[in-house]
Formats: structure tokens, C-alpha cells, sequence
């Protein structure tokens, strides 16, 4: 995994932006039980949520208005810095689009800078990449990957369309249907025998929930678990202006 397997109960206090339902969810109980097999006891960290209305942020993204974004992720980021949260994290790729304008008063843990940690730690050389549009296409990923020298491949533009539409009227309302499970299933053959790929990140915080553990032809790189990994050390800490 991607901190030290240190026995210690000295946890952070972390705060998490939440964006979508499921992926909040999933990150919630992955620091519980991520934290617990690490430490003595059930020594769960203090963890502190804030969520304001999803349709706010869609609005904002679909206007392609990152300022506004941030805008809602820095009053989330002041509510939990007030609640006494010692580190903040995100569990949504999409909402990171806007990371480098969210104003903070804590640290943050990066969703990329997690997921390329792992990268490296396997010794990952070239990764697809599924998520929504914007986070395929945008800069999440892209620019902390390429400073490591880990290629990023996207899949073909009619595929992320399609994939988007699954994410976007689908997985962030809690629907997880057979139909989509076989379609992304499907890319990530698709990748793994035409694109020479090491590995596949799962660059959208509901795509595990989706695949719920079966078998696939590639490794994956889940953010949503790795992220809530990495906010239980502090060596992936950044500050947002």
C-alpha cells in the first residue's frame, strides 16, 4: 500500500469535500478499514464530511466554471478547517479540475499524486485512464503523471462519450447496471489487448462500485481507496493557493 505499515493510533483528523454519495461513501468506510487494519484497536480517524448540493456543482461544470467550483470546494475546505480537520480530501476526480483555485486554510492529499504514487510503486510505465470527459481530458492527471514519466491513454472519443453518459445519468445516482458493467469491462479488454497498457486507473470514484470486485483483464488503479490511503500519512500533502 502506499503509506508505512506503522502499528501507531496518532491519526489526522481528516476532512473530506464530498461530492458524489457513493464516492464519499466509499472513501469514508476505506479510511475506517484501512485505518484500522494499520493501527491497534479499532483506532478509526477523526473524520469530518461536509456535502453541499450536488446539482451546485454540475451547474458550475456544465458552464465550464472552474472558478466557481472551487469557489464551492473552498467553503467546504473553511467549514472542516473550522471543525478542527487536520488535512483535506476529495473523493471526486472531476471536482480536481479545479484544485489549483480552491483557497484553503489545511493541507490537501492530491487524487492524482495518490494514484501515481501507486503507479510507481509498481512500476507502472503506460496507464489508460477512465473517468468523465473532463477528467480524461483535463489536467487531474495528465501533468503529475508526465512528470514521473508514466504514459497516459485515453480511450477513443466515441468511447468516452459513451462513458461519460454511463457516469454522469447513471453511476452518480447509485445505479450500477448490467449493461454498463459490460461496457466498461469491455474497454478495459479493449485496452489491454490493443493499447499495451500496464494498468487502468479508475479515474471515476463509482467505476469500483461497478465492477464490485470481479475479475478484469487489467490491474487497476482504484482512486477512490488509494486516495483515502494516502490521506492516513502526510508525505502527500499540498497546499492549494
Amino acid at each position: 500500500m502506499i503509506m508505512t505499515e506503522e502499528r501507531s493510533n496518532h491519526l489526522p483528523h481528516i476532512g473530506i469535500v464530498a461530492g458524489t454519495a457513493d464516492g464519499a461513501a466509499l472513501c469514508y468506510r476505506t479510511l475506517c478499514h484501512e485505518a484500522e487494519r494499520r493501527t491497534v484497536g479499532q483506532a478509526y480517524p477523526e473524520i469530518t464530511m461536509h456535502a453541499l448540493p450536488l446539482e451546485a456543482y454540475l451547474a458550475s461544470i456544465d458552464a465550464g466554471d472552474w472558478a466557481g467550483v472551487a469557489a464551492l470546494m473552498s467553503r467546504s475546505a473553511s467549514l472542516l478547517a473550522q471543525a478542527g480537520a487536520d488535512l483535506i480530501i476529495c473523493p471526486n476526480n472531476t471536482l480536481h479540475c479545479a484544485f489549483d483555485l480552491v483557497v484553503s486554510p489545511v493541507p490537501w492529499a492530491h487524487i492524482a499524486a495518490a494514484v501515481a504514487a501507486e503507479a510507481i510503486r509498481r512500476n507502472y510505465r503506460r496507464v489508460g485512464l477512465l473517468g468523465t470527459q473532463v477528467t480524461m481530458q483535463g489536467s487531474v492527471y495528465q501533468p503529475i503523471f508526465e512528470h514521473h514519466g508514466i504514459e497516459i491513454l485515453l480511450p477513443p472519443v466515441p468511447t468516452r462519450i459513451e462513458l461519460d453518459r454511463i457516469i454522469r445519468t447513471e453511476l452518480i445516482r447509485g445505479h450500477y447496471l448490467p449493461r454498463s458493467w459490460a461496457y466498461v469491462q469491455d474497454l478495459i479488454s479493449t485496452m489491454a489487448a490493443s493499447s499495451g497498457v500496464d494498468a487502468v486507473i479508475l479515474g471515476c470514484t463509482e467505476l469500483p462500485l461497478l465492477l464490485s470486485g470481479k475479475p478484469v483483464s487489467l490491474p487497476l488503479l482504484d482512486s477512490t481507496r488509494l486516495l483515502a490511503s494516502a490521506a492516513l500519512t502526510t508525505s502527500f500533502l499540498v497546499s492549494p493557493p
